[in-house]
C-alpha cells in the first residue's frame, strides 16, 4: 500500500514516520527538514556504523536507532525511507525499500542512467508504493514564490543558472566514489541543481541540448559542463557547474523576461529574491523559511497520505528530464 497501515496521530494530525538510512553529511540538514516539517516524524535513523546511528538518534531525538538496514525494512512503523546514501549504492537500496513495501525519497541524483529511473519508477507504481527524488530546489518555500513572481518580470525569454566549487579543497583521496566515472562527476553532484531550477521555471520539456563538458586528465569522470538547454516553449537556458573554481555563493541564478530580470542568489536553498524592472526600480522579496528541506519532505509525506505513488512536482518525467540533459553533456 502507498499508504502506511498506521498513521500516527499527534496534536498537529496524522504523521508520516520517516526512516533515514546514511548519516554522512548531508543527514543533519534532512532530519532538521524532517522536524520542521508539519507531517513527518523522525521516527528512525540508520547507519553501518552503530555508534554513529545511536549518536546520531540522540542528537535528533529519533525513536529507535539500527545498524541493519534490513531492520529498517522489517521495520512496520516506517512509513518512508530517505536514502542519504552514496550514489553507487541507490538503485539497489530503492529496490530493498521498495521489495519491503516502503516508500521511498532518495537524495540527488536518484541513479545513474535513464533506464534505471524508468525501471525504478515503473516498479514503484507496480508496488502501488511513493518513489521520489530528493530534488529539494523546487520545493523550498523561495523557489515557490519565485514562481508566483514570474509574471512581473512578462514572457521569459532565457535562464541563466550555474552551480560551481573546487573540489580540491575538499582533498577527496582519487578512489573516492564521487570521481567514478558512472556513479561520480560533478554533473551527477552539483549539476543537477542547476538543470532541475532551470527545467522548472522553463516548464516545459526539453527539446534539445547542446554543450560540452569540462574534463580532468587524472580522472575519468567529468569535472563539469557548460549547457544550452532549449525547451520546446522556446525558452532558452544557460546552465554550468564546474569542480575547478568557486563560484559567486557556489551558484545564482538569474532570469530574464520581456519586462525585467530575477536575480536569484543561491536558488537552492536562499530566501530572498530580487525583481529588477526595466526601468530599474527593484524588488526584493524575502521568504521565511526554516529548512531548505522542509518544503520536499511535506510534499513527500502530504502524497502519500494522499494515496499518491507521485509527486506531480518531481515525478517520473522530470526526473528523466534532468538525466537527458546529464546524459547529452556527459557523451557531448
Amino acid at each position: 500500500m502507498a499508504v502506511a497501515s498506521l498513521l500516527r496521530m499527534t496534536k498537529g494530525g496524522f504523521m508520516i514516520n520517516i526512516a533515514i538510512i546514511g548519516l554522512g553529511h548531508i543527514a543533519p540538514r534532512v532530519a532538521k527538514g524532517i522536524k520542521c516539517a508539519k507531517n513527518a516524524n523522525l521516527y528512525c535513523v540508520a547507519s553501518r556504523d552503530i555508534n554513529k546511528a545511536k549518536d546520531f538518534k540522540d542528537k535528533y531525538n529519533a525513536t529507535v536507532f539500527y545498524d541493519d538496514y534490513q531492520d529498517v525494512y522489517n521495520d512496520t512503523n516506517v512509513d518512508l525511507v530517505y536514502l542519504c546514501t552514496p550514489n553507487h549504492l541507490h538503485y539497489d537500496q530503492i529496490m530493498d525499500c521498495l521489495n519491503n513495501g516502503k516508500n521511498v525519497m532518495c537524495e540527488k541524483p536518484m541513479v545513474s542512467s535513464i533506464e534505471e529511473a524508468n525501471e525504478l519508477f515503473d516498479y514503484a507504481k507496480s508496488k502501488n508504493l511513493f518513489l521520489m527524488e530528493a530534488e529539494k530546489t523546487v520545493f523550498t518555500d523561495m523557489h515557490l514564490e519565485l514562481k508566483e513572481y514570474l509574471k512581473e518580470i512578462g514572457n521569459i525569454y532565457s535562464i541563466r543558472a550555474d552551480y560551481s566549487y573546487n573540489i580540491s579543497k575538499l582533498d577527496y583521496p582519487k578512489d573516492h566514489w564521487v570521481f567514478d566515472e558512472k556513479y561520480g562527476g560533478c554533473l551527477k553532484d552539483i549539476g543537477v541543481y542547476p538543470i532541475c531550477f532551470c527545467n522548472s521555471i522553463a516548464n516545459s520539456k526539453v527539446k534539445n541540448v547542446v554543450g560540452s563538458k569540462f574534463i580532468n586528465n587524472n580522472y575519468d569522470c567529468d569535472f563539469g559542463a557548460i549547457g544550452i538547454i532549449e525547451y520546446e516553449n522556446g525558452i532558452k537556458a544557460t546552465i554550468e557547474c564546474s569542480w575547478f573554481y568557486d563560484s559567486i555563493n557556489r551558484g545564482y541564478a538569474v532570469i530574464f523576461g520581456d519586462k525585467g530580470k530575477i536575480y536569484v542568489p543561491m536558488y537552492w536553498k536562499e530566501d530572498s529574491f530580487t525583481i529588477i524592472y526595466n526601468d530599474n526600480t527593484k524588488n526584493v522579496i524575502k521568504i521565511s523559511q526554516e529548512s531548505d528541506f522542509e518544503g520536499e519532505i511535506e510534499e513527500a509525506s502530504n502524497q502519500i497520505m494522499n494515496n499518491k505513488i507521485e509527486s506531480p512536482k518531481m515525478n517520473k518525467e522530470k526526473t528523466i528530464e534532468i538525466m537527458k540533459v546529464i546524459k547529452y553533456l556527459i557523451n557531448d
